[in-house]
């Protein structure tokens, strides 16, 4: 009797655990937004334009303050569907990778892209998370698709949690302030 009423608490504390955790797997847009996507096409190529709200959570501003570097994954796919919605070509896909740094002794804040390794400074925390919000695109090589067919843009913002400090990792992934991460967004063009 007495183990089943162990197993009995257990299984409470278990599911009280998953019912706390459920929702927690998407972004809900409460830092991070997508305000906007646009996709202009002319023959063989296309340009691409997005706006992202960033913003951070105090306890992310904290942790920048703090010397610690916060990391976003930006990915962009162009897909075109095929045969009946059974198969998608991809006709673009790209990601940029930032690293966003606050820099005490010089009092400024560094946006790096980290595939093109380029840095850019600027004096205030607003400036950055503006910058890093203006995504474009231009001559975007989209050979072998079909002009009848809609082509389905796709950004993710991504806010790389596993980037954190090890004592911090496990607040982040429990703690909605660490939610910096935005929705995915469709578009048809």
């Amino acid at each position: 009797m007495r183990a089943y009423k162990k197993n009995k608490a257990l299984l409470l504390a278990l599911f009280v655990l998953l019912s706390s955790l459920s929702g927690r797997g998407y972004a809900d847009d409460r830092f991070v937004k997508i305000e906007q996507a646009q996709l202009t096409l002319a023959e063989n190529k296309a340009q691409l334009r997005a706006d992202v709200t960033f913003q951070l959570s105090q306890s992310a501003q904290d942790a920048l303050h703090s010397g610690i570097a916060l990391y976003w994954d930006v990915t962009i796919e162009l897909k075109q569907v095929r045969w009946g919605g059974l198969w998608q070509s991809v006709l673009f896909s790209r990601s940029r990778r930032y690293r966003l740094a606050y820099y005490t002794l010089l009092n400024n804040y560094r946006v790096k892209d980290e595939k093109k390794e380029e840095v850019k400074r600027f004096s205030s925390l607003q400036e950055a998370l503006t910058y890093m919000g203006q995504i474009a695109y231009d001559d975007i090589p989209i050979a072998g698709y079909d002009a009848k067919l809609c082509i389905v843009g796709v950004l993710k913002v991504a806010f790389d949690k596993e980037m954190l400090p090890a004592p911090l990792r496990p607040i982040a992934y429990f703690d909605s302030e660490w939610d910096l991460s935005a929705a995915e967004r469709l578009w048809c063009e």
